[in-house]
């Protein structure tokens, strides 16, 4: 290692090595910094500063999403500056599921013993008289760079002098950009809401797309209570935008057409070049990180007939890239068989995303035999088009009814959410040696037979069991066959046989103590309809 070098950076995504020369070296995605990585979003414009003193290196880390030192600890902006030792690693960017855009380097340190004498060598002979040469071609040439260090070191003096507060106003444009980055699209905000009660703000689009998924903040994770716009935020941006017109985002413009189509049933549709894709009330539930959560103790029957909205474009000026467009390939899933080679995307293909995974995948809803969206509430799932969700827990987010396999936690108080009327079903079923697998084909066989209906989304549309839906609305359907099939069961099939011939509920299905009171629930039937109101 050169004797004025006072550490190393091995970039390990293309191995190249930095020789750092400076007692503050910055790296960010602005020019303005020692070390500019323009080409990744995810790196803030000032995303660190490492700093060398008395042969110690430290890392202060000034971005907005953190800093990864050995995969072992994450800082931010308000840690104290740490020191790092010869051979730590250190993620700019890490990210799992992108490991393309991870950002890495290995610091490379000199001897100790060694680090601190050459360092004063080098101050001494920067201070020292450089006119003298002497006889050796070695001493001459260190002269030589002694000198041009010295002229180099007076310029920067003078340079820094005269642009002091250019660099101040740099510095301060280039907080403020941080401040005002949205963490979902690494872009400027556009049309910014704050989330109560962590109060981060965040596009209006972009927290859009991510709230039909899970009502939690995408930053803090906390669990999201109300969503407004922040006037000092709006200010802040609007002074900013006007200060740098440039960084301004490109609004795109609204297809009017669908608009127009959608008027009739109350819907709403904003169609981005970039991508489309549906919301519906159905998957605003408390998921906790579960992109589908099967409980329905909360849903009322009239959210049946809910009309399913179309939202807008979740980020602005900025495309979709999926597995099948020509620049990504097929480098990003593991199941490369599975998607068909013979298509590839459009230089303008629409994407929607996955309501599963959150991956994008081509519009292609409008050709034949592709399936990308439930039946019922037109939510978009991978499922069929991939042939395998990308999401490891996935149990088969979009699927024909017949074919469903449901979790067993999700089959519990199958009956109307009735534990005593459940459990004759699964009383009957260990009697027959049968198992929900085969009550489930059983069901279907008997609705394809229209002995069972299921009237919930269109009263003139019958449900068969061929039909494409998505797993929460298959085990809604499948909860619904099974209250049919506990109605149809003869008494001798009860079991056990104290629950025979029990008086029925006036209040039938619709009986509201059956939930709260087990002795209520135990001593009537409540696998009928209403007959007093």
């Amino acid at each position: 290692m050169d004797e004025s070098v006072l550490y190393r950076l091995k970039n390990l995504n293309d191995h190249n090595i930095i020789s750092v020369y400076k007692n503050q070296f910055k790296i960010g995605r602005a020019t303005t910094n020692d070390l500019a990585i323009a080409n990744n979003q995810f790196i803030s414009s000032s995303h660190c500063i490492i700093e060398f003193d008395n042969g110690h290196v430290y890392i202060r880390d000034t971005s907005s999403n953190g800093t990864l030192i050995n995969r072992s600890k994450k800082i931010n902006k308000n840690h104290s500056p740490i020191e790092l030792h010869s051979g730590d690693i250190v993620h700019l960017v890490f990210r799992k599921d992108e490991p393309q855009s991870n950002v890495i380097f290995q610091l490379d340190l000199p001897l100790v013993t060694k680090s601190t004498n050459q360092t004063e060598q080098n101050l001494k002979r920067k201070r020292s008289d450089t006119t003298s040469i002497t006889s050796t071609s070695r001493n001459e040439t260190k002269e030589n760079v002694d000198s041009s260090n010295l002229i180099n070191i007076s310029t920067d003096i003078e340079m820094k002098r005269i642009k002091t507060n250019d660099e101040l106003i740099i510095k301060a444009g280039n907080d403020m950009e941080d401040i005002l980055t949205c963490v979902c699209c690494q872009d400027i905000m556009s049309n910014p809401i704050c989330l109560e009660p962590c109060l981060h703000a965040f596009c209006y689009d972009c927290y859009t797309s991510w709230e039909a998924i899970q009502r939690t903040c995408p930053k803090c994770r906390v669990k999201v209570i109300d969503k407004k716009k922040n006037v000092v935020i709006n200010g802040i941006l609007e002074a900013f935008l006007k200060a740098y017109p440039h960084k301004r985002p490109v609004l795109k413009a609204i297809d009017n057409t669908k608009c127009k189509m959608n008027t009739a049933t109350n819907a709403k549709i904003e169609d981005d070049h970039n991508a489309i894709y549906f919301n519906n009330n159905q998957y605003n539930d408390d998921m906790d990180n579960d992109p589908i959560d099967n409980d329905d103790d909360d849903d009322d029957d009239d959210d049946d007939d809910n009309t399913v909205l179309v939202m807008a474009a979740p980020v602005s000026n900025v495309r979709f890239i999926c597995r099948q467009c020509p620049t990504r390939g097929f480098n990003r899933t593991k199941n490369i068989n599975l998607v068909s080679t013979e298509f590839q995307c459009r230089p303008n293909q629409n994407h929607i995303l996955c309501q599963c995974c959150v991956q994008p995948m081509p519009d292609r809803q409008d050709e034949p035999n592709i399936h990308q969206s439930c039946e019922i509430c037109h939510q978009y799932f991978c499922n069929m088009y991939s042939q395998q969700c990308q999401r490891q827990d996935c149990l088969g987010c979009l699927n024909q009814l017949q074919n469903f396999n449901f979790a067993p936690r999700h089959l519990t108080n199958l009956v109307n959410d009735n534990p005593i009327e459940s459990q004759i079903v699964q009383s009957y079923l260990i009697n027959h040696h049968a198992t929900m697998r085969e009550l489930l084909v059983e069901c279907c066989r008997r609705l394809d037979r229209r002995e069972f209906t299921y009237i919930g989304i269109d009263r003139n549309l019958a449900v068969s069991s061929t039909k494409i839906v998505c797993y929460k609305c298959g085990l809604k359907i499948f909860k619904e066959l099974v209250y049919q099939f506990r109605v149809s069961m003869k008494q001798n099939d009860i079991l056990p046989i104290t629950l025979r011939n029990r008086e029925n509920c006036y209040y039938g299905k619709q009986c509201r103590t059956q939930y709260t009171k087990p002795a209520h629930a135990q001593k009537y039937n409540h696998a009928c309809e209403q007959i007093k109101f």
